[in-house]
């Protein structure tokens, strides 16, 4: 899978066909149209996706990206030395840097192309500072601004068969990072080291990092529910269970894992209730995930985690940034987001079974493809609690 999703003849950066840009900025402009917008202006974060969809250049650092309904696109960079880089990854040539403020030198090319008094539709409009938004209705005082996010957002949802084997790539990088951890965790070993086995698994290859968030605690005296966002200076002991959230990007496409593994000894009977818990209900979430399914649905097929005696801390379903959805069990925090599931869309199943005191607890789960048939599961690696360094 070396060269997976890479444009024939090339070897530098994963590129798709110029039909499937075509596909996208057809959507988008069609979208435009009806909305009678004559300019999208894209603002990209580090690792934000709208940009690199589009152009297929992903971010290192804050940039914009003007994007007409007639005519080519432009990107602006914060950093002048990125030029030659981005060059090299995106399909548009027209790539420069903007001085400071950004905003002048949007409103500066917006009004070069003649949109000065047009309809603009703003992506990514909860990432721009307030600052910045108020600097370009001054640059552009003729100008109607509006969110284009969500008909953005809702074109990129479903997937087309090009973008799959992307999906699929991240998902075997996942794969990766559990299989490195069943072969090296061991007692003795510190969360700073579990860290550092989860990025080296994946490093090696053209990847960029997601999260990767865990938390250690005794099988016998637990005391941490849920993984933790921040590793610490906890050692592993006999005894000790570590549980998972990892996520690996690569080039705009992100799934997510979660396993637990148990170290130098078996899971105790609780920690085999909290994992047959929660396999039972990734199970029966996985077996809806079809088109017309809606959030109601999908938050009743959890009903297993409560039936068990158990509760939950964190989202058992959701999409992209762990939102579009965020879906929890009837006693979770989590509102009931009005969703429902399109065919080819992916989401993330992660059951977190918790007990009601909040001490002991894991998390399992997968990215899935939404199919007729019911969610196809984007890992190989086996649903199990292994034991490592027995």
């Amino acid at each position: 899978m070396a060269t997976q999703g890479y444009a024939p003849g090339t070897a530098l950066f994963p590129r798709f066909s110029p039909p499937e840009f075509e596909r996208r900025h057809n959507a988008i402009r069609d979208a435009m149209d009806r909305e009678g917008l004559d300019a999208i202006v894209v603002y990209g974060l580090p690792g934000s996706v709208e940009i690199s969809w589009l152009v297929n250049y992903i971010p290192l650092s804050p940039c914009w990206l003007i994007f007409p309904r007639r005519g080519e696109p432009a990107l602006f960079l914060h950093f002048y030395n990125h030029i030659f880089c981005a060059r090299a990854q995106a399909i548009i040539d027209d790539i420069g840097a903007y001085r400071s403020p950004a905003t002048a030198t949007i409103a500066g090319n917006l009004r070069d192309r003649g949109f000065a008094g047009s309809r603009i539709g703003m992506v990514s409009l909860n990432w721009i500072s307030h600052n910045d938004y108020v600097d370009l209705q001054r640059g552009l005082p003729n100008a109607i601004f509006s969110d284009f996010g969500r008909p953005f957002t809702a074109i990129r949802w479903v997937k087309s068969e090009e973008e799959m084997p992307f999906v699929r790539r991240s998902g075997y990088l996942t794969d990766l990072t559990c299989e490195a951890l069943e072969r090296e965790l061991r007692p003795g070993l510190a969360e700073f080291d579990i860290r550092a086995i989860v990025v080296s698994a994946f490093e090696p290859h053209e990847s960029d990092p997601g999260i990767h968030f865990v938390a250690s605690t005794s099988m016998h005296e637990p005391d941490r529910c849920v993984p933790w966002q921040r590793p610490t200076p906890r050692t592993l002991a006999r005894g000790s269970v570590v549980i998972t959230e990892i996520t690996v990007s690569y080039w705009g496409y992100a799934t997510q894992i979660h396993r637990p593994f148990a170290i130098a000894e078996e899971p105790t009977p609780l920690y085999r209730q909290l994992f047959d818990a929660a396999l039972e209900c990734y199970e029966s979430v996985r077996k809806i995930c079809r088109p017309g399914v809606t959030s109601e649905e999908i938050v009743a097929a959890t009903a297993c985690i409560e039936e068990r005696g158990f509760t939950t801390y964190d989202s058992v379903f959701h999409g992209e940034r762990g939102k579009f959805p965020e879906l929890g069990t009837r006693s979770a925090w989590h509102e009931l987001e009005p969703w429902q599931l399109i065919e080819n869309m992916v989401h993330v199943i992660q059951p977190n079974p918790v007990t009601r005191d909040f001490r002991a607890g894991l998390q399992l789960g997968a990215a899935v493809i939404v199919r007729p048939g019911g969610g196809e599961s984007l890992h190989s690696y086996p649903f199990k609690f292994p034991v490592c360094g027995a």
